[in-house]
């Protein structure tokens, strides 16, 4: 069957078409959320197991080997969050008085420049008690999502264990779909193991950097930046929130300011070098296009879809490239014109 039939030709019918398919993955997020962070885990690992399968190691003990990995990474995750959690609550307290103190000292100038500026107003912007308060509360939430992590860990298993199976029974699709599937999956692919290598080093960096600063919770601060790197263009600006009012508050604004050029040099390097030099041939989506596929696919999914609201997008783009009307679409969304 030509793909290009799969869509219906009206406008209206395309809107309700989308509508009812938007409803769906809302409805269906808390399947849909851990089975898709499942596949583009088992893409990522693939190419893993294919290394180890060359060097003479069976698939099921490779993806045992692997999924224990991962799994021992889950737990010592959670000890460590576990651990530092009830510090983390106790900081937001006095955090809010600290920093009332801090700026009221770098806010003189300011005042003797005719820009009357409290510490009271200054802060009415960002509340770093609260914000403490809901960092705190999303790692209390992190011992519930333990099973919904075991259930991931064991899809991953299952979907590497059956990867060969799978891979014979789409070269039975019709060459059109076969096609899109195949582009899809490199395209993907490509995109998770490069994205996953940035976000793994610059997460360690994160780490190292806040050790040498001699900040306090550098294990966490760098596991956020890790995970908060995945999400497109706000991620590492977010991660950096956290040690950086921390930092400023206990330690003083000397070392609030080695914390902040530590973040900047970090996403210089990482973020504005490396990735778009890695990536930028691979990933042909406009920054507006991200941006809007990062609201939609967060509200969609929550946090899994503002993960993976880049290989989403991605995905998508390519369905439209090979849909009757979609090329358009497809058009609006790249990067390159």
């Amino acid at each position: 069957m030509n793909i290009r039939k799969a869509f219906p030709r009206r406008p209206l019918q395309r809107l309700a078409c989308l509508a009812i398919v938007m409803a769906g993955i809302h409805l269906a997020a808390p399947v849909l959320a851990p089975l898709l962070l499942a596949v583009f885990l088992a893409l990522v690992l693939e190419p893993l197991i294919r290394l180890l399968a060359r060097c003479g190691l069976p698939r099921p003990a490779s993806v045992g080997l692997l999924s224990a990995g991962l799994l021992l990474a889950l737990l010592f995750t959670l000890a460590k969050i576990l651990a530092v959690m009830p510090e983390i609550r106790q900081m937001s307290g006095p955090m809010r008085m600290l920093l009332a103190d801090r700026l009221d000292a770098m806010l003189v100038p300011l005042a003797h420049a005719g820009i009357p500026l409290t510490p009271q107003s200054a802060m009415a912007f960002i509340d770093p008690g609260r914000m403490l308060d809901m960092a705190a509360g999303a790692l209390g939430r992190v011992p519930g999502m333990l099973s919904k992590a075991l259930a991931v860990v064991l899809l991953v298993g299952f979907i590497l264990l059956e990867a060969p199976s799978l891979t014979a029974k789409c070269r039975l699709l019709p060459p059109p779909g076969r096609e899109v599937m195949r582009e899809g999956v490199v395209c993907v692919t490509r995109y998770l193991a490069l994205k996953t290598l940035i976000s793994v080093v610059s997460g360690l960096a994160v780490y190292g950097a806040l050790l040498a600063l001699q900040v306090k919770f550098a294990f966490i601060w760098g596991m956020l930046a890790l995970m908060l790197n995945f999400i497109p263009v706000v991620g590492s600006a977010i991660a950096a929130v956290p040690p950086l009012l921390q930092t400023f508050a206990f330690q003083g604004p000397g070392a609030g300011a080695w914390v902040l050029g530590a973040f900047l040099l970090i996403n210089v390097i990482f973020g504005c070098l490396l990735e778009p030099v890695l990536m930028g041939r691979r990933l042909d989506l406009s920054t507006c296009a991200v941006m809007l596929s990062l609201l939609v696919w967060d509200g969609l999914l929550g946090v899994t879809g503002a993960l993976l609201a880049v290989p989403l997008t991605l995905a998508v783009k390519l369905a439209l490239e090979r849909s009757q009307g979609g090329g358009k679409l497809a058009l609006l969304m790249a990067g390159k014109t």
